[in-house]
């Protein structure tokens, strides 16, 4: 398979509008990418294109978002038989490594070489029946055909050229107003020290399915990998998270009670691009307030910050009572009827019409379904960054505008120690994910451990 990318000069207009949307604008694609097999050639309409990160041939790679459909055509090579079913689909695979856990013949518990699975997350199909119909594109050649026809009518062997067959195709992906909830982006994790632990990929292809009717011809297929990135503004989401206009207070949670409250303090906003950074405070008050106990906390105090990813899979495992049942012999079921039936005409009494009208109304054990299989699970939480610090550092102060001091009630309410820092978070960092089967949420883990008591709370966070 090769690829290749045409300029706007080279790429044709998009799908004409049905006479109900004629007068809406017509959409323009600045490329053209041409995906070429034996038998199938696959062009895609995008706004622009994007050079393949990865180490397979397939060239520069189409890009889309969630505000345009996944267009193009599908075209048919003229040596493919002139019937047969073509299968066009666009498929969203979620990557990861899974070990799994059994015991050997000693008893001891061994954890198996971690092997890459693939979790099907998103599917949309078309299937087009393929005759010989006369189409838009080849009404010329077979109007040409025609007239030599009937020009030379005692020739009764006519060579009639095949001619390729246009198959144009649109999906229109999902979209959602909640971050975290829309389709997820393309996304590549670096692998680190050649571990395939914590690697995870989100891999988008349009697959392309030939199948002729003749039984000689095997199926031909075609796979593209695509790109997708959601159309979102990520310079708002920089600007909001840098510069926060609100913060929220969330107090953290003891054991017992204490004679002082910690809380953390984020922005109200807690959405935040890759790469940027998550700015917080920590912050103790005594109650009742108490100078010594302050110092104490304040000198003492182990504070913990930590950004932890918690990825969750659930594939659907197909149940045993969806697969085919062998259907019983007749002679086979009338043996256990009458058997049934002599046991229960001997042992109740019972005259025979009325014991098979009541054998007629219970149910055979094969009609019964199977219970369904349990969902196979896949469940991992990742530390990934984690900041510590020994005591409050600081106290809170309140900015003075210039125009009034603040008042002593205002001192007053002020906590008696502040912790200021901020998580960095990375570019290759998989995004916040939460679509069919598939969810990737991530927490800020605080902690303020003073002695033995510890003061906890998670709060979740979204990153795109």
């Amino acid at each position: 398979m090769r690829g290749k990318s045409m300029s706007t000069s080279d790429c044709r207009p998009p799908l004409l509008p049905s006479r109900s949307s004629s007068r809406s604008a017509t959409l323009t694609y600045s490329h053209v990418s041409i995906y070429q097999s034996s038998q199938i050639q696959l062009q895609l309409y995008s706004t622009c294109i994007k050079a393949s990160q990865s180490d397979d041939k397939n060239g520069p790679l189409a890009v889309f978002n969630n505000h345009n459909p996944v267009e193009g055509k599908v075209i048919l090579d003229r040596s493919c038989h002139h019937t047969g079913r073509l299968s066009i689909c666009i498929e969203g695979t979620f990557n990861y490594c899974s070990t799994s856990v059994h015991m050997n013949g000693n008893g001891v518990v061994q954890c198996s070489t971690p092997q890459r699975r693939k979790y099907l997350f998103f599917s949309s199909s078309t299937v087009i029946p393929v005759s010989p119909g006369i189409n838009s594109s080849s009404r010329s050649v077979l109007r040409d055909v025609f007239i030599r026809h009937k020009a030379s009518a005692s020739s009764p062997n006519v060579n009639v050229t095949p001619v390729d067959r246009h198959f144009p195709f649109a999906f229109q992906l999902p979209r959602s107003c909640w971050p975290g909830e829309q389709m997820p982006p393309s996304f590549t994790s670096s692998q680190v020290s050649g571990s395939m632990s914590n690697v995870f990929d989100v891999s988008y292809r349009i697959k392309v399915v030939w199948e002729a009717t003749n039984a000689i011809d095997v199926p031909f297929v075609l796979k593209v990998p695509i790109l997708f990135y959601p159309d979102h503004d990520p310079r708002s989401v920089v600007a909001s998270s840098e510069n926060p206009q609100s913060w929220l207070e969330m107090p953290l949670n003891s054991d017992r009670p204490m004679p002082f409250r910690c809380a953390v303090t984020l922005p109200t906003l807690v959405t935040f691009p890759c790469p940027s950074s998550i700015p917080y405070f920590v912050v103790f008050t005594t109650v009742p307030r108490s100078p010594a106990l302050a110092r104490e906390v304040a000198a003492d105090a182990t504070i913990t910050v930590s950004l932890v990813r918690q990825v969750n899979v659930t594939e659907q495992v197909e149940s045993l009572s969806t697969l085919p049942t062998i259907p019983m012999s007749a002679s086979l079921k009338s043996d256990i009827l009458r058997n049934k039936l002599l046991k229960r005409i001997g042992r109740d009494g019972q005259s025979p019409v009325r014991a098979m009208k009541i054998l007629e109304k219970t149910p055979d054990l094969q009609d019964k379904p199977l219970p369904p299989l349990p969902n196979r699970t896949f469940t991992e939480t990742t530390l990934l960054q984690n900041n510590m610090n020994i005591g409050f550092p600081k106290r809170p102060r309140l900015r003075f505008d210039g125009r009034s001091h603040p008042s002593l009630e205002d001192y007053a309410a002020l906590p008696d120690g502040l912790y200021k820092n901020k998580i960095l978070v990375s570019e290759d960092v998989l995004p916040s994910i939460d679509c069919a089967g598939l969810n990737v949420k991530f927490y800020l883990d605080v902690s303020v451990l003073v002695g033995l008591d510890d003061f906890r709370a998670r709060i979740p966070v979204c990153l795109m």
